[in-house]
């Protein structure tokens, strides 16, 4: 914020309500100048704060500036943990897939944190079916980023499976893809680091393992999924998530990603795009912690705001 006066030998800012700026309230400033209001955080509430500029002459006299700030509320959808696009149909979506880097963490703003990005079909609620989905976990210990392991889900029916052998590093570039095969009856997953060639796939009724053959290769089982099925679900999306650890479904300390970059995004839809109705930010205790950008050149970006 920038002010001036003439003839004013002391000066000063007040705020109502307070929160604007740190330090006293109100403040003593030079008569000419600017003061960064850092108290504007993000937030879904709609806020308004009024700040008075007081200038005074060496003979007392007293003139006073007054000017509004608005902060106006959120109106996308939010979510305790998922930030990003969900797109929803009245169709059975049988493919989704996307391509995104692996981010580097911030771990020494968040030190012990950690993160989710995924692609996936359902699981939005209501009668859009369970979710099946796949992505790259990071993490944050002991303020070093420590692991990146890729993986796949079916929920609620099957826990998050690592692919063991699958080396992921950040600034990977990773696409993810859930369909459903071509012949039968059977569901795939498949996440293909496609900085490194190699691919972790999991085929419902058979399993899942790791390969160099990308999405279409064999792979040698590392786990059976013999008794799993799924039914497809109706909506597709691109997902960053403050995942749940162990049993308890409460979300872990939230790691500070930076930005995810969606691209190259497609679905079974015949007809589809992005729209102002689709994105998803996380709030946690009425802040908001990622935020998801307009769609642009067939993507959108996920950024960290907590």
């Amino acid at each position: 914020m920038r002010y001036s006066s003439s003839s004013a030998t002391s000066c000063a800012l007040s705020v109502k309500p307070s929160g604007l700026w740190s330090g006293n309230n109100p403040l003593a400033v030079s008569c000419n100048g600017t003061t960064t209001l850092n108290g504007v955080l993000a937030t879904i509430s709609a806020q308004q704060w009024t700040i008075t500029f007081t200038a005074t002459s060496a003979a007392g006299r007293v003139a006073t500036a007054t000017g509004t700030l608005n902060q106006q509320g959120k109106t996308v959808l939010s979510s305790s943990n998922w930030s990003g696009y969900v797109l929803p149909s009245t169709n059975l979506v049988t493919e989704v897939s996307g391509t995104f880097t692996v981010p580097t963490l911030n771990c020494s703003q968040t030190p012990s944190a950690g993160e989710s990005t995924w692609v996936g079909i359902g699981g939005a609620g209501g009668s859009t079916g369970d979710l099946l989905q796949t992505g790259v976990r990071s993490d944050c210990v002991a303020g070093v980023q420590a692991d990146d392991p890729a993986w796949w889900e079916e929920y609620p029916e099957v826990a998050e499976a690592d692919f063991n052998g699958m080396a992921v590093s950040p600034g990977d570039q990773i696409k993810a893809t859930v369909y459903k095969a071509t012949s039968g009856t059977a569901w795939e997953t498949c996440v293909d680091d496609v900085s490194t060639g190699v691919s972790g796939l999991m085929v419902t009724g058979e399993g899942w393992g790791v390969t160099t053959g990308g999405c279409t290769g064999t792979f040698t089982l590392q786990g059976s999924t013999a008794s799993l099925s799924y039914a497809g679900g109706y909506t597709a999306e691109w997902i960053v998530e403050d995942y749940a650890s162990g049993s308890s479904l409460v979300p872990v300390p939230f790691a500070d990603y930076g930005t995810v970059t969606f691209t190259s995004l497609t679905t079974s839809l015949s007809s589809w795009n992005l729209t102002s109705a689709n994105p998803v930010e996380i709030v946690q205790n009425n802040s908001v912690l990622s935020v998801p950008s307009p769609p642009s050149g067939g993507g959108f970006s996920v950024s960290y705001t907590g």
